[in-house]
């Protein structure tokens, strides 16, 4: 447990499960129903809801896109535990302080601000298990043995469509390297989630 606590386990929540975030911006949803809209914007290589949350005034009642929109998005990179956290304060922050602060009513009054906590579910999982705490890519069986190595996976943030392979400088063909962009543009069902969820909202 001593461990675990200096690793910083007793901070950081793993996305699914009991006590996980997906959880805890489900239950936030339910509590700030005139503030709050929860949404899937797709599933995971491994079948997980992708969650993000709406908050703005009105965020079940009024339509998508009324407002000026923002997305805070975390977690692309599984390893990155820092961005989950911040956007799990920056949802409470809002949300506490509605009726408490001018400033953050008057902002959430007139804008959309979206927040996807974790963009790599699967994988930002996977480095909540012992050994794996560096896994930074998707968690896609590259060579398909029903196993996880670190020959597998894909970068998600290299597998975006936009202009995908330009080089392998920025980006690698290699499935064993840690920048491997994937098979083709947006191959990922985590990449075409995020791209289509972008291209919906049109943030600004």
């Amino acid at each position: 447990a001593t461990t675990l606590a200096a690793q910083g386990h007793d901070v950081y929540k793993k996305y699914s499960g009991p006590g996980g975030l997906k959880e805890e911006f489900e239950k936030t949803a339910k509590r700030h129903p005139l503030l709050t809209k929860l949404v899937s914007i797709g599933k995971t290589t491994r079948g997980q809801d992708i969650v993000a949350i709406k908050i703005s005034a009105g965020a079940r009642q009024l339509p998508d896109g009324l407002r000026p929109s923002v997305l805070y998005i975390g977690a692309q990179h599984a390893r990155e535990w820092i961005t989950p956290e911040m956007n799990r304060r920056l949802m409470h922050y809002l949300l506490d302080n509605y009726t408490r602060k001018r400033e953050i009513r008057e902002l959430v009054n007139t804008r959309e601000l979206w927040i996807l906590p974790v963009a790599n579910p699967d994988g930002y999982d996977f480095t909540f298990e012992p050994g794996q705490r560096l896994w930074r890519k998707n968690l896609r069986d590259n060579n398909g043995d029903g196993q996880i190595t670190p020959g597998d996976g894909v970068d998600l943030n290299r597998n975006l469509a936009y202009k995908w392979g330009y080089d392998n400088e920025g980006s690698s063909p290699d499935p064993s390297s840690e920048t491997y962009r994937g098979p083709a543009p947006n191959s990922e069902p985590e990449t075409k989630a995020i791209d289509g969820f972008i291209r919906k909202h049109k943030f600004e």
